[in-house]
């Protein structure tokens, strides 16, 4: 790349080059890592054209899934910079284009051609739905062919995840229209609600007739036609280019019922599907490949000539040991890295030297001897690709002292990582010093007024097997604070939650407690009722039924859309205290979630005063 053809620096070391393509809200640029030597792409997106169009969430979350995704048939996202005019996404560069393009200009593909990308593109697909992700817009125009033409599927900016989250095992069901109108499934037209894994499978089936025959299978004169003839399954099922067995296995992917079109794991099952399947494309499923019999139809092209197929294939995803190491060094990156923001803090490595030291705290030096392996960014954090270059340039001294194998496996925490954000920020309040452990004497400087067998009582809770524990560690603090029946029982503890970043760290089990089954907090009705109406601002409608007084929240849209409707209940309890009861009217689940967990924090005081009157009296003990 020429210095003529270099524009633009992004990062300090992204040096812009020519333009590879043009969306709604940026470009796609040639580039080159002056750090790494290496050329890339750039996707760059215009941070005012987001803000005006308030998809910020959309770019968030593009960025959020991509550095999820670890897999050879996907574009690998390298690193993510912000500058004061945009979102630039450096990934992975894939040099011969579009599929799109290559089946336009060899007019189509005989059928083990097609066969080669498209088990490369299930192998991706089955990966994201693994993964409960689902891509929503799946077309011949988003598969890129890398080096050896390696098929690559790109642009994740209509993805999402297809369940609610920690809360939920439901199927998420979209509404929006995504995608492309040629590769859109029924179900997404007629915009009742869909399940987006089977409209992936859709249009995974769209691209393999599109492979096959040389055009899409329901494209019209115009959009209203096309549309008709998708709501009808209209297609070509007999064309001359199809033999019976792919024609077979089109049908079931462009199957008009979601609940019976093929799954991923379906089609890697087909006849047609398994003949010369390379079985490391699905190395958890363990499918026999079977052999090719020779064919008379006329050869159009190859994607991957056979020495590229057996060698340079092979090369990317077979697990050779320098490819289980790196594998290793990745899942060791995303498993210390607990809240998931693809940057490794500083106190996230000295938890992970903390637990690789037998929960003994370790010593600054030592936390910056580790982090000086490694090219820290201007905020002094670790990105997962310069982990990744720093391990493998360090890693004869690394290899001796810290073992990759274990750290890749080091912490495993249920949680959703902003609830591992607000538990770090209440350990760090009380790790006054970061050291990366809470000390007894620790707990003592709170001032609230804890004696030393208060807190050897709630360290107790901690050492359950009785070992003598001096410290809590992290990953200790946050088992700490899923204990929610202690906190709720126990008057030391209840104490603990009268801090308010302790309280908000707490609060993820209180959820899961009282979420179904309402809560109770200590004051008379009218008095809570003027408590809310005080502190939430969206209170609209109120209403009483006999011994019930109730409101409505006010709703809030995105995009015209509604987002959140909810009803409150307050019903009787003990004198002089108040059960509330909490229901969602309409919107998302996920934020129904963040609302309730609001409003107990609206309702701190209230919450405590009745935790602590209905605490056990008399010495703390624990059971």
């Amino acid at each position: 790349m020429s210095n003529e053809t270099r524009k633009k620096l992004v990062g300090g070391h992204i040096e812009l080059g020519h333009v590879l393509g043009t969306g709604g809200f940026g470009k796609v640029y040639y580039a080159y890592d002056v750090k790494k030597g290496v050329n890339v792409a750039v996707k760059m997106i215009d941070k005012e054209l987001v803000r005006s169009s308030g998809i910020q969430s959309y770019v968030e979350r593009e960025i959020d899934l991509m550095r999820k995704i670890k897999n050879p048939h996907v574009i690998r996202l390298l690193e993510a910079i912000e500058t004061s005019k945009a979102y630039n996404l450096v990934m992975e560069l894939a040099p011969n284009g579009e599929l799109f393009d290559k089946i336009v200009d060899s007019q189509r593909f005989d059928e083990s051609t097609a066969r080669n990308y498209f088990q490369q593109l299930i192998s991706a697909v089955h990966y994201c739905h693994q993964l409960n992700i689902v891509h929503r817009d799946l077309k011949a125009e988003n598969l890129l062919l890398g080096e050896n033409n390696v098929l690559k599927v790109c642009d994740f900016g209509l993805s999402r995840y297809t369940k609610e989250g920690l809360f939920s095992d439901h199927e998420v069901l979209f509404m929006s229209l995504a995608g492309s109108i040629d590769y859109q499934a029924p179900e997404v037209l007629k915009e009742r609600g869909y399940e987006g894994s089977a409209c992936d499978m859709w249009s995974c089936g769209c691209i393999l007739f599109f492979m096959l025959c040389g055009y899409l299978p329901f494209t019209d004169r115009s959009d209203g036609l096309t549309r008709k003839r998708i709501l009808s399954c209209q297609y070509n099922k007999n064309s001359r280019y199809l033999s019976e067995e792919a024609a077979d296995l089109i049908s079931h992917l462009l199957e008009r019922a979601p609940s019976a079109r093929f799954k991923t794991s379906d089609v890697i099952q087909h006849t047609w599907f398994r003949v010369d399947l390379n079985p490391e494309l699905f190395p958890k499923d363990k499918v026999e490949p079977t052999p090719s019999s020779p064919s008379g139809g006329e050869f159009i092209e190859r994607a991957i000539t056979p020495q590229a197929s057996s060698s340079s294939f092979t090369n990317t995803t077979a697990p050779t040991p320098t490819t289980q190491k790196a594998d290793e060094i990745h899942q060791a990156f995303q498993t210390c890295n607990i809240t998931g923001d693809g940057f490794l803090h500083k106190e996230e490595v000295r938890d992970a030297l903390i637990k690789l030291n037998g929960d003994v705290e370790v010593s600054e030096d030592e936390v910056n001897d580790f982090m000086a392996n490694f090219q820290l960014d201007a905020e002094g954090r670790i990105t997962e690709e310069e982990f990744v270059v720093g391990w493998t340039k360090h890693q004869n001294s690394l290899g001796k002292k810290y073992d990759v194998a274990k750290m890749a496996n080091l912490f495993h925490y249920d949680l959703e990582k902003e609830f591992l954000q607000v538990i770090r920020k209440a350990f760090d309040s009380i790790d006054v010093e970061h050291s990366g452990t809470i000390t007894k004497q620790d707990l003592k400087k709170l001032n609230l007024g804890l004696t030393d067998k208060d807190v050897e009582s709630i360290f107790h809770t901690v050492d359950t097997e009785n070992k003598g524990l001096q410290a809590l560690t992290f990953e200790m603090f946050v088992g700490l604070c899923l204990k929610y029946d202690f906190f709720k029982n126990h008057p030391l503890a209840i104490r603990l939650r009268r801090l308010n970043a302790f309280f908000e760290a707490t609060e993820h089990a209180a959820f899961r407690t009282s979420f179904s089954t309402s809560y109770t907090v200590a004051g008379q009705r009218e008095v809570i009722k003027v408590l809310l109406l005080s502190k939430q601002g969206s209170l609209s409608t109120t209403f009483e039924e006999g011994d019930v007084i109730g409101f409505l929240y006010g709703t809030y849209s995105e995009d015209s859309k509604k987002v959140l409707e909810v009803g409150v209940r307050l019903l009787p309890a003990a004198p002089g205290y108040t059960k509330v009861s909490t229901y969602r009217i309409g919107g998302k689940t996920t934020e129904f979630h963040k609302w309730f967990l609001n409003l107990r924090k609206l309702m701190k005081d209230e919450l405590l005063r009745c935790e602590e009157d209905t605490a056990v009296k008399g010495e703390a003990e624990l059971m």
